[in-house]
Parts: structure tokens; C-alpha cells; sequence
């Protein structure tokens, strides 16, 4: 979601997400049925249903995975990073990004 509307992708965008969702998630070791990540200009998170991860400390991490995220979203129409921005993965669904 951007701003509190949806932003429909097709099943290419939606698994490719989720899986670039999942890799991150994965390499801070964790396992869990459902990512979130909330962006807006000031702020940068990753929550799983195991509970937030920690990237504040870890300055070069929190730097790849936001540019990562926002590299892979820019091409798509009607988001822009000064906005909100919500994507969420879960296992049995595909994902949704809102803001």
C-alpha cells in the first residue's frame, strides 16, 4: 500500500517480491510465515510474526536493504518514497504493498 492504498501488481511483481522479501529475512537467520516492511522518507523496518529485526545497528544493512527495496519498487507507477509504503509477504498469499 502507498499512503493507505492498495497498489495491485501482477504475479510476476508479486513473487518477485516476496522472494526478495524472503532472502533478506533469511539472511538475519530468521524463520517465519509472514515479512512486512514500512518505509516512509524518515524511516526503514522489517517485522516478521517473530517480531521486529534490529537493523538500527547495523548502518551498511539497513543501507542495502532499503535501497534494495526501494531499487526493485521505483519503476512502478503511483509510488513515490516520500510517501508511506507498506509491503507485506505472507506464505500462503501473495504479497500487497500499501503505504
Amino acid at each position: 500500500m502507498v499512503n493507505n492504498n492498495i497498489v495491485p501488481l501482477n504475479d510476476f511483481m508479486q513473487d518477485y517480491v516476496a522472494n526478495i522479501l524472503w532472502a533478506i529475512v533469511k539472511s538475519f537467520d530468521v524463520s517465519c510465515s509472514n515479512v512486512t516492511i514500512c518505509a516512509d522518507a524518515d524511516e526503514f523496518h522489517i517485522y516478521t510474526d517473530k517480531g521486529e529485526i534490529d537493523i538500527s545497528k547495523k548502518d551498511f544493512a539497513r543501507q542495502l536493504i532499503e535501497s534494495t527495496v526501494k531499487g526493485m519498487l521505483s519503476p512502478l507507477k503511483g509510488i513515490f518514497w516520500f510517501q508511506k509504503i507498506t509491503i507485506t509477504a505472507k506464505i500462503e498469499q501473495k504479497i500487497t504493498v500499501q503505504g
